[in-house]
């Protein structure tokens, strides 16, 4: 499709927006009450822990303000490979990774069918983790939701309304019709206004694919420089106008945002301003630790405290307690005995004598006497380097936050099942860091 002229497509945007008969931005909703929401991509089992953080922040400030909750179910997102895995604890206390390995096709991740290799997985979960009163009821409650033949987007609303359904919690899919045809004129407009040779801030759809559209030598053009048809298309927003498009139908009071989408949404004032729809004040989410209970007695056994796992990685937290307990310091003892033979070498060689064949064999010997003392003193200290070991785990495994990793289902199993997410929201509070997960 060959653009038509700046004039031309003015006049287009006009008679489209009296044919379809777009609403007011917010018009749709009739909102009575302030609007809060929350949004975030598709995730096996609900995503990470993040993810029930900021749809319980939504829930807490608009119960404060009397007001709406909102989580918007970001389906239209395409990235699978950052949604595909599933990472937990499992009963042999080993940090485990299970992965749904199949061609997206570049699909939109809502529109990705269930299949059985998925339900596959989800069993292997639910049969690794440690047993509890809960495992069973809550195996129920993801197999209920993931059945072979849904959408992702459809089984992703299923569970997030089984987890979140002793709440006032909107589940929002900006895949429906509605949402679509509201949206589309906010983001005709953004494509008129994209630079020339720029990406515009929106994709069209092919069939389940979002493809990226720029505005090209007088065109619109894909990313093989294939003419877009964006007046028939579907068009969803990008990262740049979802927040736009979400504001204006929301009329949104307030949005609780991870730190990233803080940082980004605190830019788009000009892109607000343009589209002439009041950007909505950004909150940041609560970020959190869990503590179990035996997390807790190795922090006090080891007199450590949950901040030097910020500061310290794993391997020099053990080395670094090794020494306390035992004295023993590999890279202390390498420098001394290192500087021992060079002093000898130096003397031997003030007295006329060359023995650098009995230097490299010091140096081996050495070495070989270190791993030896190295080996006997870990073998001291292995339940030491196991409870290390377990911190980590829990607390920062595979080297990032927790919240990034795990997910609620392998908390509600071991404390209280969906009681366990009730616990969370009373105590929901932004200045808090650490959150003990009870009694065992």
């Amino acid at each position: 499709m060959s653009i038509l002229s700046d004039t031309i497509f003015k006049l287009y945007l006009n008679h489209l927006s009296n044919i379809i008969i777009l609403r007011e931005p917010g018009k749709m909703r009739e909102n009575e009450v302030a609007t809060f929401v929350t949004g975030q991509q598709l995730g096996l089992l609900g995503g990470p822990l993040y993810t029930t953080y900021k749809a319980l922040g939504t829930l807490h400030y608009a119960e404060k303000s009397k007001g709406k909750a909102v989580y918007w179910l970001e389906t239209n997102d395409a990235d699978f490979n950052e949604i595909n895995q599933i990472h937990y604890i499992d009963s042999d206390k080993n940090l485990r990774s299970l992965k749904w390995d199949i061609d997206s096709k570049g699909y939109s991740c809502g529109s990705i069918l269930v299949d059985k290799k998925l339900v596959s997985i989800l069993n292997e979960f639910f049969n690794t983790i440690i047993v509890t009163e809960h495992t069973s009821e809550l195996k129920g409650m993801a197999l209920d939701c993931y059945v072979p033949g849904r959408t992702l987007g459809e089984a992703s609303a299923c569970l997030a309304a089984k987890l979140f359904e002793d709440f006032d919690l909107e589940i929002f899919d900006p895949s429906l019709a509605d949402f679509r045809e509201f949206s589309r004129q906010i983001l005709l407009n953004e494509a008129e206004r994209t630079s020339e040779g720029e990406q515009c801030n929106l994709f069209y759809m092919e069939g389940n694919k979002r493809r990226a559209v720029f505005k090209k030598g007088g065109k619109y053009v894909d990313r093989k420089g294939d003419e877009a048809d964006l007046f028939s298309s579907v068009l969803v927003p990008s990262l740049k106008t979802r927040s736009i498009c979400q504001d204006a139908y929301f009329l949104t009071a307030s949005y609780i945002a991870g730190p990233g989408e803080v940082k980004y949404l605190n830019e788009l004032g000009p892109n607000f301003k343009f589209h002439n729809v009041k950007p909505a004040e950004v909150i940041p989410r609560m970020s959190i630790d869990l503590l179990e209970p035996s997390i807790k007695r190795v922090f006090g056994k080891l007199g450590i405290n949950i901040s030097d796992l910020y500061r310290i990685n794993r391997d020099e937290m053990i080395r670094s307690k090794l020494k306390d307990l035992t004295g023993f310091d590999k890279k202390e003892l390498i420098l001394r005995s290192g500087t021992i033979v060079e002093n000898l070498m130096s003397e031997l060689k003030d007295i006329g004598l060359s023995a650098d064949k009995l230097g490299k064999k010091l140096k081996s010997e050495i070495k070989e006497l270190i791993g030896i003392k190295r080996k006997s003193e870990k073998e001291k200290s292995e339940s030491v380097i196991r409870q290390i070991e377990m911190l980590y785990k829990h607390l920062r495994p595979f080297g990032k936050k927790q919240e990034r990793v795990f997910n609620v289902f392998y908390y509600m199993n071991l404390y209280g099942g969906r009681e366990f997410i009730k616990r969370i929201y009373d105590r929901y509070d932004n200045s808090i860091k650490l959150m003990e997960t009870g009694n065992e």
